[in-house]
Parts: C-alpha cells; structure tokens; sequence
C-alpha cells in the first residue's frame, strides 16, 4: 500500500511537471493563467501531456505490471482532467464579457475545488454544457449557486435534463385586464398543464415517473392532483398569451389562478435560467384544456392580438392605435 501512495504522488508530481513544462515551452503559461485565473490549469492542460507522461513510463526501468497499473490510473486521471477542462472552456465561453476569473473574483475556492471534483466524472456533452453554464453564473454572481447544486448536477442524467428543459419551455404571460380593458401588468409564470394531458406527456418522454424521479432530483415540486394555484391575481379579467395566441379568461376563482402541477426549486430557477427552451407543439391547447378542466371560462371573443418582431412581443387592442410593449420574450 505503502509503495502505490508513493507511486501515486510520483506520478501526479511528474505528470504536472510535464503538464508545466509543455505549456512554458509554449510560452503561454504567464498568459494562460492571467486569462483563465482560478479554472487554471483546468483549461490549461494539453492531451500532448498525457502522451508524452504515458511515453516516458513506458520508457522506464520500472516492473511490467507496475507500468501497467501506471498508464491506466494516469489515462483515468487525464480522462478526469479533460472532462473539467472541457466544463472550464464551456464557462469562459458562456460568461458575460469582463467576468473575473481571477482569485479576486469572490468565488470561494472550497466550492471550486468541489465543483471541480465533481465536474471530473461528467463525460456527457449535453450534461457538461450544463455544468459549464452553472460554473459560468457562479463567476458572474459569486455565493449565487445553491449549495446542493453539485450534487443535483452529478445525479442527472441525460433524460432528466431533457425533461427538465420541455418542462422549463412551459411559460404563458399572465397579463390583468383593468374594468376598461386596459393591460394592467405582466407576469410569466411556469404552467406545466400535466392533468388531462398526460398522454402528451408521455409521448415527450415526460411520464410520471420522470417528473417523480425530477421530484425525488430536487429540481421540482409535483402535485399530480389538484395542481398548483397563482394568488396575486384577483382582476376581473385576464389576458393570457402564449407566443401569438391569446385568450381572454372571464370567469375563475378570483386569486387562485391554476397555474399547472409543477413548481420549480430553488435549484430548479437556477438551471432555468441557464436552459434554452424548445418548441411544444399543441402546448397553447393544453393550457386551456388544464385550465377548462379547473373551472376557467374563456371569453367567446375579444379584441386584442400579439405581434412578434425578433425577440419583442407587442400586444395590440383591435380598434385603438395604442399599443404597449410588455416584455421580452
């Protein structure tokens, strides 16, 4: 046992030499580490390290079965490597213009060097973007990351986060009317319309099962009966909008608006924020079919219509030139 330690910081120590050597003689290590700051050497080794580290045992007085054992734990440490430098290089890439990589940065080091160990074991593509965006928001809002995000993010899996993201693409605006009909507000809120909807689901890959299996992850809340209810809202009426497509609510149970039977954690806003969203086909109708199904009455007709230019939703009254621009989409 004793000789294996010892062969082990051998090895660690001469890989990172090797490691260091290679990039000085690049002349790019002052650089380097400037650029990257605390995800250096994360993003900074070279595969040409492991060759040239795996050459050199091979090369070596030392027993056949100790250079066997040698080669093998240096790939599955390089392997390690590559995977938290392939998460390190999708942060630096993803983090807003002038973020500080640096030790000033205000990030604490315990958690980097957690994170990091952590982010060592992720091989999937998809599920190291996720990281890599995560790693990105720590740097730009320093202490922000929930504290049991590593461990939600080492239990996910592919399909989870598949699920995860169709979920996070479940938004409507919720926009009150005044008594004239004026737009009052704007709200998005999540509305994952799961009753009478099932089958839908399933289809999308997003069975119950998933959504008790993205329970028990800790992303989200899931109440698969009576569903979760809004209540801020006690407008007479509402304006709801779902890309182009609107509805007027006129009848409901004033201050308990459905809003579907899912919640999002903590730990679930904050992937939210980081997650792109995809087109759900039929999801406008599913929304009023959940919302029907609750006892919200629709109106027959009404005047407003949305326009969409790029990124800016514009909601319009039939017959008036006034128009107000509500929010991003």
């Amino acid at each position: 046992k004793e000789r294996i330690n010892n062969m082990d910081i051998t090895m660690g120590t001469a890989a990172a030499k090797t490691a260091v050597d290679l990039v000085k003689n690049e002349n790019v290590l002052n650089k380097s580490v400037g650029v990257m700051g605390m995800l250096f050497p994360f993003a900074g080794l070279k595969q040409k390290a492991v060759e040239m580290y795996v050459e050199d045992i091979e090369k070596s007085d030392l027993p056949a079965d100790t250079k066997v054992f040698m080669v093998l734990n240096t790939k599955k440490t390089f392997k390690k490597i590559k995977n938290q430098k392939a998460i390190a290089e999708i942060a630096m890439e993803n983090a807003k213009q002038g973020t500080d990589f640096s030790e000033d940065s205000g990030v604490s080091e315990e958690w980097l060097e957690r994170f990091m160990d952590s982010a060592g074991f992720v091989s999937s593509e998809e599920i190291q973007w996720i990281w890599g965006k995560i790693l990105a928001n720590e740097f730009e809002k320093p202490g922000s990351t929930p504290p049991n995000m590593i461990r939600i993010l080492s239990e996910i899996t592919p399909g989870l986060a598949s699920a995860f993201r169709y979920i996070c693409s479940m938004c409507i605006l919720i926009l009150p009317l005044s008594d004239n009909g004026d737009i009052q507000g704007c709200f998005q809120k999540l509305v994952v319309p799961y009753n009478k909807n099932d089958e839908k689901f399933r289809e999308c890959g997003v069975s119950f099962n998933v959504l008790s299996e993205l329970e028990t992850l800790g992303v989200i809340r899931f109440e698969s009966l009576a569903g979760y209810i809004s209540k801020g809202i006690t407008n007479d009426k509402v304006l709801i909008c779902v890309g182009d497509k609107l509805d007027v609510i006129e009848e409901y149970q004033k201050g308990k608006l459905p809003i579907g039977n899912v919640m999002l954690t903590s730990v679930g806003e904050a992937l939210k924020s980081i997650t792109d969203s995809v087109e759900i086909s039929d999801y406008y109708e599913m929304v009023k079919t959940y919302m029907s199904d609750k006892g919200v009455k629709f109106a027959d007709a009404h005047e407003y219509y949305a326009e969409i230019k790029g990124d800016e939703l514009t909601i319009h009254r039939k017959n008036s030139r006034a128009f107000q621009v509500l929010c991003k989409r």
